[in-house]
């Protein structure tokens, strides 16, 4: 326990943001949330968060609007596209195919999830909770906007 709160405390301080912490040495889950903003104009962006295999990691969206190409295609939420804009946007920017273009995704290590409005993951391997729209790296350039969101982990 002592160790997965000094890992949390350093996986913060690293990140430069808050996390609340609330464990007792005699509880068997640990309990911590945040807040973030996550930019559709960037890549890969962590969350400042470090999870552990099994650890249940909830992310939800709460505000802000973003788009895969602000001359041609609306602002979304974090659930991205519906079918019927998503099938006009080149499907080869999309990092995960089978969801759609401006839905929010998530990676720890090598691992994808799709997140859009809310998610509950279970971490496979430990490592940081990286964000990020579902847009390729070499299509970004016409990407505009944000969305924050709100992160919860428990361990079991």
């Amino acid at each position: 326990m002592k160790s997965k709160l000094a890992t949390l405390f350093f996986a913060t301080f690293t990140a430069g943001s808050c996390v609340l912490a609330a464990a007792s040495p005699a509880s068997a889950t640990t309990h911590y949330g945040k807040s973030k903003v996550i930019s559709s104009e960037s890549g890969w962006q962590n969350a400042g968060v470090y999870v552990e295999p099994g650890d249940m990691v909830r992310i939800h969206y709460a505000s802000g609007r973003w788009t895969v190409d602000y001359r041609e295609f609306p602002y979304v939420s974090s659930a991205g596209y519906d079918w019927r804009i998503d099938r006009r946007i080149h499907q080869g920017c999309k990092i995960l195919s089978r969801h759609p273009h401006g839905s929010m995704i998530a990676r720890i290590n090598n691992d994808h999830y799709r997140v859009g409005g809310r998610a509950l993951i279970e971490a496979r391997q430990a490592g940081f909770l990286q964000l990020r729209v579902n847009d390729a790296d070499g299509c970004l350039r016409d990407n505009d906007g944000a969305v924050r969101v709100k992160i919860s982990v428990a361990d079991y």
